[in-house]
């Protein structure tokens, strides 16, 4: 069953749909690291002020201790946030209850967590939170996510994996879709990741790669992506991948580099 389900996911990968963000809301997909105060700012910014309704979700990391301490809350403190929630189970029947829906219903703005975006797709996957994240986009709500919480925006939720075998071809599974057809990756210079996705978007030649260096978000709008922070985003573009093979005979630049300040327009670069 899983195996059916997986592969009709990748067909659907594989369908030729455009990349697209249908959301009236805005995206802030933060590459890890020290977060800049520029993002804070943004964050705080789009969502109306530092006393709106924020609901923080730190599902990804499994240190239960430091969440139940409400370390995680004190950056967001820190910058002056003064209505902060939490949504945090490890129980998908607890996100599917009314509780969660309802905080989110009622905010302005989420922030997804770093540590590992599988935890997070487990849980909220397919779920009554999930679908309340989404209806905050409908509406207007901004949604900011670091490292994992960067990656489960994305249609496709790659992982560790590949890294270590690149030449193994790897099951991916589906993530939020916030940003339909589009692989997300993190810490992509500070770890050396530059050239990780090739091999995952040679599987899925209808997605759309984004890398993202730490302490450097794309603030993604309609159909405008833009760079806020300290260093670069990386865009892994089939068409043009197509383009180079026609002209030249194979892809000798596999990604474009944006610094801060620089705009990608999807279905237009």
């Amino acid at each position: 069953m899983y195996k059916i389900l997986f592969f009709l996911f990748a067909a659907c990968l594989n369908a030729g749909a455009q990349t697209t963000f249908p959301h009236k809301g805005s995206l802030i997909i933060i590459g890890g690291g020290e977060i800049p105060d520029t993002i804070y700012n943004l964050f705080a910014k789009k969502v109306g002020g530092k006393d709106q309704s924020i609901i923080y979700i730190p599902t990804a990391t499994k240190d239960e201790s430091w969440i139940q301490a409400g370390e995680h809350l004190k950056k967001f403190i820190s910058w002056g946030f003064t209505n902060l929630k939490t949504v945090h189970t490890r129980s998908k029947e607890k996100a599917n209850e009314k509780e969660f829906p309802t905080l989110i219903d009622n905010a302005k703005g989420i922030f997804i967590g770093g540590g590992d975006q599988v935890n997070l797709s487990n849980v909220y996957g397919g779920t009554a939170t999930l679908q309340a994240m989404r209806r905050l986009l409908d509406r207007g709500g901004v949604i900011m996510g670091t490292s994992a919480g960067a990656t489960i925006m994305g249609s496709l939720m790659i992982g560790g994996d590949h890294r270590k075998t690149p030449n193994i071809p790897t099951t991916f599974g589906e993530g939020f879709s916030f940003i339909q057809q589009m692989a997300i990756d993190q810490h992509v210079l500070t770890r050396n990741r530059q050239f990780d996705l090739i091999p995952v978007l040679e599987k899925y030649p209808s997605i759309l790669g984004m890398a993202l260096d730490e302490a450097t978000a794309a603030l993604v709008e309609g159909d405008s992506i833009r760079v806020i922070g300290n260093s670069y985003m990386l865009i892994f573009d089939q068409q043009d991948w197509n383009k180079q093979r026609k002209e030249w005979g194979r892809v000798y630049q596999p990604f474009k580099i944006f610094s801060s300040g620089k705009v990608y327009t999807l279905g237009k670069n």
